[in-house]
Protein backbone atom coordinates (compact mmCIF):
# COMPACT_ATOMS: atom_id res chain seq x y z
CA UNK A 1 0.00 0.00 0.00
CA UNK A 2 1.76 3.57 -0.86
CA UNK A 3 1.76 6.48 0.75
CA UNK A 4 -1.01 8.01 0.13
CA UNK A 5 -3.65 5.59 0.73
CA UNK A 6 -1.94 4.69 4.18
CA UNK A 7 -2.44 8.35 5.18
CA UNK A 8 -5.81 8.67 3.89
CA UNK A 9 -7.16 5.47 5.73
CA UNK A 10 -4.82 6.31 9.15
CA UNK A 11 -6.63 9.97 9.04
CA UNK A 12 -10.06 8.66 8.51
CA UNK A 13 -9.80 6.18 11.21
CA UNK A 14 -9.30 8.50 13.55
CA UNK A 15 -11.75 10.53 12.74
CA UNK A 16 -9.72 13.50 11.32
CA UNK A 17 -10.50 15.58 9.07
CA UNK A 18 -7.56 17.37 6.51
CA UNK A 19 -7.97 20.48 7.80
CA UNK A 20 -7.32 18.99 11.72
CA UNK A 21 -3.92 17.07 10.44
CA UNK A 22 -3.34 20.39 8.50
CA UNK A 23 -3.55 22.62 11.66
CA UNK A 24 -1.48 19.41 13.90
CA UNK A 25 1.41 19.79 11.46
CA UNK A 26 1.39 23.48 10.89
CA UNK A 27 0.14 23.05 7.36
CA UNK A 28 -2.36 23.85 5.00
CA UNK A 29 -5.74 21.24 4.46
CA UNK A 30 -4.03 21.49 0.48
CA UNK A 31 -0.96 20.04 1.57
CA UNK A 32 -2.91 17.27 3.24
CA UNK A 33 -5.13 16.72 0.18
CA UNK A 34 -2.08 16.62 -1.96
CA UNK A 35 -0.31 14.27 -0.11
CA UNK A 36 -3.49 11.98 0.06
CA UNK A 37 -3.97 12.27 -4.08
CA UNK A 38 -0.48 11.15 -4.22
CA UNK A 39 0.57 14.96 -6.56
CA UNK A 40 3.00 15.50 -3.61
CA UNK A 41 5.16 13.54 -0.95
CA UNK A 42 5.60 15.20 2.59
CA UNK A 43 9.67 16.06 3.62
CA UNK A 44 10.62 13.46 6.12
CA UNK A 45 10.58 15.70 9.34
CA UNK A 46 6.46 15.61 7.92
CA UNK A 47 7.05 11.84 7.73
CA UNK A 48 8.36 11.64 11.78
CA UNK A 49 5.51 13.94 12.63
CA UNK A 50 2.72 12.09 10.70
CA UNK A 51 4.42 8.86 12.43
CA UNK A 52 3.90 10.38 15.94
CA UNK A 53 0.34 11.64 15.41
CA UNK A 54 -0.96 8.34 14.13
CA UNK A 55 1.32 6.18 16.76
CA UNK A 56 2.75 4.17 13.73
CA UNK A 57 6.38 4.01 12.23
CA UNK A 58 7.42 5.82 9.49
CA UNK A 59 8.02 2.09 7.46
CA UNK A 60 4.51 1.79 8.19
CA UNK A 61 3.36 4.87 6.34
CA UNK A 62 5.57 4.41 3.33
CA UNK A 63 4.65 1.25 2.89
CA UNK A 64 7.53 -0.91 3.83
CA UNK A 65 5.57 -2.60 6.84
CA UNK A 66 2.08 -3.53 7.20
CA UNK A 67 2.65 -3.74 10.97
CA UNK A 68 1.57 -0.07 12.23
CA UNK A 69 3.65 -0.19 15.69
CA UNK A 70 5.90 -3.42 16.57
CA UNK A 71 6.65 -1.93 19.48
CA UNK A 72 3.46 -1.88 20.78
CA UNK A 73 3.10 -4.49 23.74
CA UNK A 74 -0.96 -5.27 22.19
CA UNK A 75 0.51 -7.11 19.56
CA UNK A 76 2.72 -9.63 21.93
CA UNK A 77 0.47 -12.50 22.90
CA UNK A 78 0.89 -14.12 26.25
CA UNK A 79 2.49 -16.95 25.12
CA UNK A 80 5.00 -14.75 23.23
CA UNK A 81 5.34 -12.91 27.04
CA UNK A 82 5.88 -16.21 28.77
CA UNK A 83 8.56 -17.33 26.36
CA UNK A 84 10.47 -13.62 26.61
CA UNK A 85 9.84 -13.98 30.56
CA UNK A 86 11.95 -17.70 30.56
CA UNK A 87 14.69 -16.13 27.69
CA UNK A 88 15.72 -13.98 30.20
CA UNK A 89 16.45 -16.17 32.98
CA UNK A 90 18.51 -17.92 30.90
CA UNK A 91 22.01 -17.58 31.01
CA UNK A 92 24.50 -15.76 28.52
CA UNK A 93 25.96 -18.76 27.53
CA UNK A 94 22.25 -20.48 26.97
CA UNK A 95 20.73 -17.24 25.36
CA UNK A 96 23.49 -17.88 22.64
CA UNK A 97 22.06 -21.49 22.02
CA UNK A 98 18.51 -20.66 22.04
CA UNK A 99 19.16 -17.18 18.85
CA UNK A 100 21.10 -20.62 17.22
CA UNK A 101 18.59 -22.97 17.76
CA UNK A 102 15.77 -20.60 16.60
CA UNK A 103 17.61 -19.28 13.60
CA UNK A 104 18.76 -23.01 12.35
CA UNK A 105 14.78 -24.16 12.62
CA UNK A 106 13.54 -20.71 10.73
CA UNK A 107 16.20 -21.55 8.24
CA UNK A 108 14.61 -25.09 7.72
CA UNK A 109 11.54 -23.76 7.93
CA UNK A 110 12.17 -21.22 4.77
CA UNK A 111 13.85 -24.34 3.05
CA UNK A 112 10.60 -26.58 3.54
CA UNK A 113 8.04 -23.72 2.24
CA UNK A 114 10.18 -23.49 -0.98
Amino acid sequence: MDFSVRLKELRTDNDMSQTELAQKLNLKASAISKYEKGITQPAIETLKKLAQIFCVTVDYLIGLSDIRNPYDISNITPNEVELVEHFRKLSYENKIRIDERIKTIIDKDILYDK
